[in-house]
């Protein structure tokens, strides 16, 4: 399963695989408020996306919920 995304006029293919990756190679940040749980653990969602695309420009955590929910994670409020 794949999605793509637009950050500051780049597009980015990314795949459920890419953000369980993600999770694996790092520590989960702090929660400012919307994560997916993954092997026990919380994920800010801009995080994942983030390094699932080493991307580090700016974008709204409402593009990284679209697309964990486009790959069918679910994404959480605190």
């Amino acid at each position: 399963m794949e999605t793509t995304i637009t950050i500051q006029g780049k597009t980015y293919r990314v795949t459920r695989e890419d953000i369980l990756q993600a999770a694996k190679s790092q520590s989960p940040e702090r929660i400012k408020t919307y994560y997916v749980e993954l092997n026990g653990k919380r994920y800010p969602v801009k995080q994942l996306l983030r390094i699932a695309t080493g991307t580090t420009k700016f974008f709204h955590s409402s593009s990284a919920r679209s697309v964990l929910t486009k790959l069918h994670f679910d994404v959480k409020a605190l």
